[in-house]
């Protein structure tokens, strides 16, 4: 079995690679090939270059004539943030094009897997994950059997973007999700990764394409949660500063260019209490649902052991 992912940068797409590594050691797995994707084939690590059934190829999203995905028999994509002032929904739809043009010309490929997220099923009112929506819309209309779309929660990694507040004297973090105490749906990249590789090596055929289910942790966790866990794994106690909802656009326009300030202000309220990602859903059992198994401590440690 041949397994492109596209674009292979990115924690994500690693994660992914890594467990369908993992699904080649098992003695009853098939032999698995994969042709990992990257804008610069400098930034494939070791890990993968070192391997004989992994692939490393240029390629650029952004590039339709650059993708070849002959003789693949699944692919695994997303959209990758971006953070520049461009359209960010026109750049996910002219990205998403060109990856499922690429599938369609391969001929081959059985089975796409796509990196979505909650609030996909929304064109407005969630910032950023609009370029989810826009993905999705473009990857329902390919012309293969299979397609699936995984709608992600909120990354537990998010929390450790900057771990440098956790370094000084007093550590602390920021939490854009208030109150501290309100638990939402949160899932580790790790399971992400697992999960991804699980779509595209089952046989099993689901009734309807594209097949659509969300992505959570093992459980809900709060900010709060998140302290515990980072005072845990630094063996301090650990501080947060809250950014409350009318604050979210300074704090913001420190980080990010104006144009797209109102972007990730929109999809951090949009999880929040009352926000439309997260709100008027149908009932768990009766939408697809899945759980993770990496807790949210375990998934905060590795980033801090990572970071030391």
């Amino acid at each position: 079995m041949r397994v492109v992912v596209v674009p292979a940068s990115g924690k994500t797409a690693t994660a992914a690679i890594r467990s369908l590594l993992d699904q080649t050691s098992s003695q009853d797995a098939p032999p698995i090939e994969i042709q990992a994707v990257y804008r610069n084939t400098a930034k494939a690590p070791p890990e993968f270059t070192s391997k004989s059934n992994i692939e490393v190829l240029k390629g650029d999203i952004t590039d339709a004539s650059s993708l070849d995905f002959t003789s693949a028999d699944a692919v695994i994509t997303l959209t990758p943030s971006v953070y520049d002032a461009r359209d960010i929904v026109k750049y996910a739809e002219t990205v998403s094009e060109n990856v499922k043009a690429a599938v369609e010309r391969a001929g081959t490929v059985k089975h796409l897997v796509l990196v979505s997220s909650m609030g996909a099923h929304l064109s407005e009112g969630v910032g950023e994950i609009k370029t989810c929506w826009a993905a999705e819309r473009a990857f329902s209309r390919t012309n293969i059997p299979r397609i699936t779309f995984v709608r992600c929660s909120y990354f537990m990694e998010n929390w450790t973007m900057d771990l440098s507040t956790l370094k000084g004297a007093e550590p602390f973090f920021f939490s854009t999700v208030t109150p501290l105490d309100y638990k939402m749906p949160m899932v580790a990249v790790r399971d992400i990764g697992r999960t991804l590789a699980n779509q595209v090596l089952t046989r099993e055929q689901n009734s309807r394409s594209p097949h659509i289910f969300e992505l959570h942790g093992p459980v809900n966790y709060s900010p709060l949660d998140v302290q515990a866990a980072f005072s845990k794994a630094l063996g301090r106690d650990v501080a947060i500063k809250p950014i409350e909802k009318d604050q979210l656009e300074g704090f913001f326009s420190q980080v990010f260019p104006p144009a797209i300030v109102g972007a990730w202000v929109e999809m951090t309220t949009c999880f929040l209490p009352g926000g439309p990602a997260l709100e008027n859903l149908p009932p768990e059992e009766e939408r697809g649902f899945v759980r993770g198994t990496v807790g949210l401590d375990e998934a905060i440690a590795e980033a801090v052991r990572a970071a030391q």
